[in-house]
């Protein structure tokens, strides 16, 4: 049995996956006597959205849901509004409108000639997240030889100029049957027209997995193969064995962008059921490696291709627009026990007082706790420094006399763990994943030296060299230079002052005031509001009087934004919203 290890354990935990899966279903109108073998392959894979080639009409497309999918729940798939395109086999898309809703079925009118087909395209919604996306079903013209490529091509070229006309950066995928042989440019150039660099790439499709070659009858390939299953004719269909990449799921720029809205997730690209080992032999030939021998035969019974899937990451992530961030970690104190020496501090990076009072501190298991007091609240002001820890007595904690709030079930792993802050709504204000690549130390805590830094990565954290209490290491409740006042959000500014942003909301172009009194440098730096810098105006030397600064948006996301403006006296940061 193959087991997918996703490597976004953070997303599978507080964001959706979804499994977008391509299949020809080989001729299906109502085959009773195949239908078994494909409820037991979906069962398996558990798709969310599946698109499907050689559907036969009306009645397959009715009835692959009706005696397929609803016999596996009756109550979880809907079929996209359906074309019959009146060629050999037509183009279907299923989904489950849990997870998604369907906006819309066209055609792009690839067919030019009798055997080709047109591509379908469908424009969907992903529910939690409000991402909008298109999904494009293709069955390009079969069969080797010269007249069939250029056949391919022609098809290809269509497709690929009516992507090339779709908003920049959208976020599309295109499943299906091509049919091509190989990636040369000579005797399968269509390849080249879908996939290569031209003036216009905003319609460039990529190979998740960059398996890029001739794929025909090469065992070099043999593990991306998807076409025949089958060594023996039954049932129609070809039957050559494994040895041709046919079924593809090819995405667009954005959607290999693990910064973007929607993103493939890596190592979840799979011609299901294709181990690697049955090269120009039936998939379930002998033993295979990847799948149960049920499963294996029923990829060998019910058609001649096998589906291919991928795993994509949707962000439904809901962030607060509360200015806290995780400053410091005590993980493995040296002086005392875990139990009583470990801690952590957060701090006020905004110019207003935020009260915690009702705020969950939580990692990915089992571990939470909900941050509540006697009194009415618990304020934290700006730029102040917070510490909880696991025991508030000096004389038991290892020395630590600063202890803001006193938490319990909640502990840290000496070696890979995380740190959740949640807000009153349950949005995330703060996360920090740590791992044994991290600076952790034996009696050190771990700190970051700008709370404007992305705190996210390892690079951004430093092991403390300040002591403090009975020996261990750390600057709780200071900055980590052991001053007594951040800098960062001086009460009263000497030589310059950032003004109030206008308009704010933005879309997207927004304005921001500098008023200098004496001449000096300043830095401009904006941060998203996972503390990620996405912009650094530098080195702006600046005479007294009133400057503006203007930031245009157009390629980043809806939310909230932090503007940071520093000098050589003095920094201060305000908050913008961008609204889309």
């Amino acid at each position: 049995m193959r087991y997918f290890i996703f490597l976004l354990f953070y997303c599978s935990l507080f964001a959706s996956t979804a499994r977008i899966m391509t299949y020809n279903l080989l001729n299906f109108s109502d085959e009773n006597e195949r239908e078994d073998d494909f409820i037991e392959i979906i069962e398996f894979i558990q798709p969310d959205i599946i698109i499907a080639q050689e559907v036969n009409g009306q009645t397959g497309f009715s009835n692959f849901k009706s005696d397929v999918l609803d016999i596996i729940d009756p109550n979880i798939w809907t079929g996209a509004d359906f074309i019959n395109q009146s060629a050999q086999q037509d183009i279907a898309l299923y989904y489950k409108h849990e997870h998604f809703s369907f906006l819309s079925t066209s055609v792009i009118y690839s067919a030019q000639s009798s055997g080709t087909r047109d591509v379908i395209e469908w424009v969907i919604v992903h529910n939690n997240s409000n991402v909008q996306f298109r999904l494009y079903g293709v069955h390009l013209k079969a069969s080797s030889g010269s007249s069939n490529a250029a056949e391919r091509l022609e098809e290809a070229t269509i497709l690929r100029e009516y992507l090339n006309e779709l908003p920049p950066n959208s976020y599309f995928i295109v499943g299906g049957d091509f049919n091509i042989y190989s990636n040369s440019t000579t005797s399968e150039p269509a390849f080249e027209m879908l996939t290569g660099d031209s003036d216009d790439n905003d319609g460039r499709l990529f190979d998740p997995i960059d398996r890029v070659g001739h794929w025909h009858n090469n065992s070099s390939y043999a593990d991306v193969h998807t076409q025949s299953t089958r060594t023996t004719q039954f049932g129609g269909g070809a039957n050559g064995g494994m040895d041709d990449r046919f079924d593809w799921l090819f995405v667009s720029q954005g959607i290999l962008n693990d910064s973007s809205d929607m993103y493939y997730i890596e190592n979840t690209y799979w011609a299901v059921g294709n181990d690697g080992n049955h090269f120009n032999d039936a998939i379930n030939d002998g033993n295979n490696t990847s799948v149960s021998d049920d499963i294996a035969d029923a990829l060998h019974d019910a058609s001649d291709h096998l589906p291919v899937y991928m795993d994509l990451w949707f962000d439904d992530l809901v962030y607060s627009d509360q200015g806290i961030v995780i400053s410091e970690i005590m993980v493995n104190p040296a002086a005392v026990s875990d139990s009583y020496g470990e801690w952590f501090e957060i701090t006020n990076i905004s110019d207003s007082t935020i009260d915690i009072q009702g705020w969950t501190i939580k990692d990915s298991g089992q571990d939470e706790h909900s941050i509540v007091s006697d009194e009415q609240g618990i304020p934290i002001s700006p730029g102040e420094y917070f510490v909880f820890a696991r025991n508030a007595d000096p004389s038991l904690n290892g020395g630590l006399d600063v202890v803001s709030y006193q938490y319990e079930n909640f502990s840290f792993s000496n070696s890979e763990d995380e740190i959740i802050l949640l807000d009153t709504s349950g949005a995330i204000v703060d996360e920090v994943y740590y791992s044994n690549t991290w600076p952790l130390s034996s009696g050190s805590s771990m700190e970051i030296h700008d709370p404007f830094i992305d705190n996210s990565v390892s690079d951004s954290w430093f092991e403390s060299t300040l002591n403090y209490g009975s020996g261990d290491n750390g600057s709780p409740g200071i900055p980590f230079d052991g001053s007594l006042e951040i800098t960062e959000n001086g009460a009263v500014p000497t030589s310059i002052t950032l003004g109030s942003l206008y308009p704010n909301p933005f879309n997207p172009h927004i304005k921001i005031p500098v008023h200098v009194k004496v001449s000096e440098s300043i830095i401009i730096e904006i941060f998203n509001m996972k503390g990620r810098k996405i912009k650094s105006l530098k080195d702006l030397y600046l005479h007294p009087g009133e400057h503006e600064f203007q930031w245009d948006a157009v390629d980043h996301p809806s939310g909230i934004y932090f503007f940071k403006l520093s000098s050589n006296s003095h920094s201060s940061t305000k908050k913008a919203i961008l609204i889309k």
